[in-house]
């Protein structure tokens, strides 16, 4: 779930997928594939990329928080995506969600090893 994090940390951090590439100075349809899991980075990128994107690359590959300001960071941002599907979903005629499926969807992705 490697490109699962990397996607979701990347827009918790306002980041597309072209600037995310420009930053660690790979090509956006690289960017593209890491997501998709189609490719994998190399150990340099892994390492700039957790640090543009403020986890340890421990959390990148399996999912687990390295230190208690770690964890409660992931804490927000998992939070911060509940809310913002929440508000989606709140305009949409027909909810095929609750608060609590989210949340349980939104940990599956981020936390699974």
């Amino acid at each position: 779930m490697l490109g699962a994090r990397i996607a979701a940390l990347r827009r918790e951090a306002g980041l597309s997928q072209a600037e995310l590439a420009r930053r660690l100075q790979v090509s956006p349809s690289a960017m593209g594939m890491y997501e998709q899991e189609r490719r994998e980075p190399s150990v340099q990128t892994l390492v700039a990329m957790s640090k543009e994107l403020g986890v340890s690359t421990d959390f990148l590959l399996t999912g687990q928080a390295r230190n208690p300001a770690e964890s409660e960071a992931l804490a927000g941002m998992l939070f911060s995506r509940i809310t913002s599907a929440d508000r989606r979903q709140a305009g949409r005629p027909e909810r095929p969600f609750s608060r609590e499926e989210l949340a349980v969807l939104f940990a599956a992705l981020l936390l699974e090893p």
